[in-house]
């Protein structure tokens, strides 16, 4: 090997180890134990889910490192939008409103339908907000529920605050006729499995005449310190055309 070719060959393995050097960071924020089946993980580790997996694969094999953040959801938010995490990705919906609704992927990644969760005790639909006035819901932790916000507010509407869903599903089962728990749909069946419980034991009512159905999307650092809008749009788009997404979301249903 002569001379050149060796410093042909140092000189890409320096650029190649440049690269990794100085790779942009990425902090993808997770939320702790209540996003199941989008965001998955076991004490901080072990991380999989929707939206965790189309974010693997929007970054593999680039220059991007990804660095894992599990926080409290009303922690999450507070970080977020003081600027403590910089360069940072999670989803949001341009329903939610605040730090999660500001700077949105073009395409979104699923689409979200509301129930109200009761047991077979539970009498009466929900074919108006009004018909929730003077009854109880059970809601989690830090959360805000369009539509809701302002009977809620008003205390028209009762809520109980839950950390978790097996926490709602056992409360919801102790209050009998007397409350309901309102979640997205794939969320309640995913953790009625997990939690190794009997669909057939509760009823799943319409709620989009209470929240309507959205659109849930990647949500962005609106104050990114490097462009990396338009990869992650443009991975976006490839993996919805050639089915990934698709096949990323199915693995949840």
């Amino acid at each position: 090997m002569g001379l050149q070719t060796i410093a042909l060959v140092f000189i890409s393995l320096f650029w190649l180890t440049g690269i990794k050097a100085y790779a942009e960071t990425i902090n993808y924020v997770v939320v702790d134990n209540q996003s199941k089946p989008f965001q998955i993980e076991e004490n901080s580790e072990n991380h999989s889910g929707i939206i965790t997996d189309i974010i693997k694969e929007i970054f593999k094999g680039s220059v991007y490192e990804v660095k894992f953040h599990t926080l409290p959801f009303n922690r999450m938010i507070k970080m977020l939008s003081t600027g403590k995490i910089k360069n940072w990705i999670t989803y949001g919906s341009p329903s939610w409103g605040g730090v999660q609704a500001e700077h949105l992927s073009r395409l979104p990644v699923y689409h979200v339908e509301h129930k109200l969760v009761t047991n077979p005790s539970y009498v009466g639909e929900v074919d108006e907000v009004e018909d929730l006035f003077g009854k109880t819901l059970i809601l989690l932790h830090g959360f805000d529920y369009p539509g809701l916000e302002p009977y809620l507010q008003a205390k028209t509407i009762k809520e109980i605050r839950v950390k978790n869903h097996d926490s709602a599903f056992r409360l919801l089962k102790r209050l009998s006729d007397k409350a309901g728990f309102v979640e997205m749909s794939l969320r309640i069946e995913y953790n009625l499995k997990q939690t190794n419980r009997d669909p057939g034991m509760f009823l799943q009512k319409n709620f989009s005449t209470v929240i309507s159905d959205y659109n849930i999307h990647l949500a962005m650092d609106p104050d990114m310190e490097f462009p990396f809008d338009s990869f992650v749009n443009d991975r976006l788009a490839a993996l919805s055309q050639d089915g990934t997404l698709k096949r990323i979301v199915e693995r949840y249903q």
